[in-house]
């Protein structure tokens, strides 16, 4: 399942991404911490999650976990909370590595290798606890627990799309043609990030 889900990928979404994509603002206005920011991140990312996928769509859950149990950055204290709410869900895993560039003060470039697991599962959509996993994702740079730190992507193979939670401030879905994002251009263009709308705009709006 594992090689021939990220032969998809590879082929389709390279680093899980696509030129084609929509970016939603989940946060905004609402301060960092405060409980309307995150009663609106979820009940945003719920419902464009609901509209991309439905309870009997076949999906991948894509897990990279680069291992770090004591986060330097956000002190995540419950790295295998993702884990517990997959329990009991069969997955496979491998481990693969990002390739990323660091430069000395003389110019020169070092490349560095960053090793994490990938792991896979898949279900229909009703099986996987995707309300608690948003939500988790949603308080991991809040100072909330339960979080989840790992970086989660849904893949949907029958419908072309990959959807990424990022964090509390947003998400992304990408597709392989515009169509399959154009309803989510329409019914929630309010949520869409000002800083990318000139681009959505060119994407979707007929010349």
């Amino acid at each position: 399942m594992i090689q021939e889900l990220l032969k998809y990928t590879d082929t389709n979404f390279p680093n899980f991404g696509s030129d084609i994509h929509l970016r939603f603002e989940l946060g905004e206005p609402f301060r960092n911490g405060s409980n309307r920011r995150l009663k609106q991140v979820n009940q945003r990312v719920v419902t464009i999650f609901e509209e991309i996928f439905h309870q009997n769509d076949l999906i991948y859950v894509c897990i990279k976990d680069w291992g770090n149990r004591e986060d330097p950055m956000f002190g995540n204290t419950t790295p295998d909370y993702i884990y517990e709410l997959l329990n009991g869900i069969k997955m496979e895993e491998d481990t693969l590595f990002d390739l990323d560039e660091d430069e000395y003060d003389d110019g020169n470039k070092i490349e560095i290798k960053n090793e994490y697991q990938i792991k896979v599962l898949t279900g229909i959509s009703s099986s996987i606890p995707y309300r608690e996993i948003l939500q988790g994702i949603s308080h991991y740079e809040q100072g909330r627990e339960p979080s989840i730190g790992q970086r989660i992507y849904f893949v949907s193979i029958d419908k072309g799309i990959v959807f990424n939670m990022y964090d509390d401030r947003g998400c992304i879905v990408h597709a392989n043609s515009k169509e399959q994002l154009r309803h989510l251009y329409t019914r929630y263009n309010d949520w869409l990030v000002n800083y990318w709308r000139e681009n959505f705009d060119s994407l979707f709006k007929e010349v």
